[in-house]
């Protein structure tokens, strides 16, 4: 997870809940929906709020961190509304209405999982483990292999070919602490189009522990 700051909600959205007083999510037209996700979506910098894949309008969706079934009240409140992946057995899709103890609107999300070079995640925290099952982010092969799969190749790319082809793996993993603090503070800006690249918190995560035990 990538810690997400939420902004002002779409001003549509407003006029809507201002328009309709006992209205909830169920009841926002499709372009209302989309406005969200897409507003969502841009401050999350294209990446889904959980799985940090690349996400767009189209292959999205509109996700509550509080489920509708449990908070009635909160369905419209665009601070409990973040954007998913459509993965069926993932992240929103796989948590379904759930209860989830850590959030991406929380800072310690960003440091209560442990991410490995071999795509694997882990919890610090019981809550951090709680959420990853919930969420099935991978932490086994056996429980997300895709996406685990998915991660190790993303990382293999970042790390071992975006600098220099000549430096082998283990140089460029265990040695190189300059290059991997660049490549740290290059993967923390967003690209001309505002948005990151996929599973980078992921990599930042990999380098930060790298370079916190070195």
């Amino acid at each position: 997870m990538r810690r997400i700051d939420k902004g002002m909600e779409p001003a549509s959205l407003t006029s809507l809940k201002r328009s309709n007083r006992t209205m909830v999510y169920r009841d926002l037209p499709p372009q209302e929906r989309q406005s969200i996700r897409s507003s969502c979506i841009s401050e999350q910098f294209g990446l889904c709020a959980y799985c940090c894949q690349s996400i767009t309008v189209d292959n999205a969706h509109n996700e509550h961190l509080e489920a509708q079934d449990r908070a009635p009240n909160r369905t419209l409140e665009f601070s409990n509304i973040v954007a998913s992946c459509e993965h069926r057995q993932q992240c929103g899709h796989g948590r379904r209405t759930r209860h989830l103890p850590l959030t991406p609107l929380m800072a310690e999300c960003e440091t209560e999982l442990k991410f490995y070079l071999s795509g694997l995640v882990e919890g610090k925290t019981e809550r951090a483990r709680i959420s990853i099952e919930t969420l099935n982010l991978g932490h086994t092969e056996t429980s997300n292999r895709m996406l685990v799969s998915r991660r190790k190749a993303m990382v293999d790319i970042l790390i071992y070919n975006q600098y220099s082809q000549s430096a082998s793996p283990d140089d460029l993993q265990f040695e190189d602490e300059e290059t991997l603090k660049l490549l740290l503070e290059e993967l923390k800006v967003p690209n001309a189009e505002q948005c990151l690249q996929p599973f980078s918190p992921v990599l930042i995560n990999v380098i930060h522990h790298f370079l916190t035990q070195a």
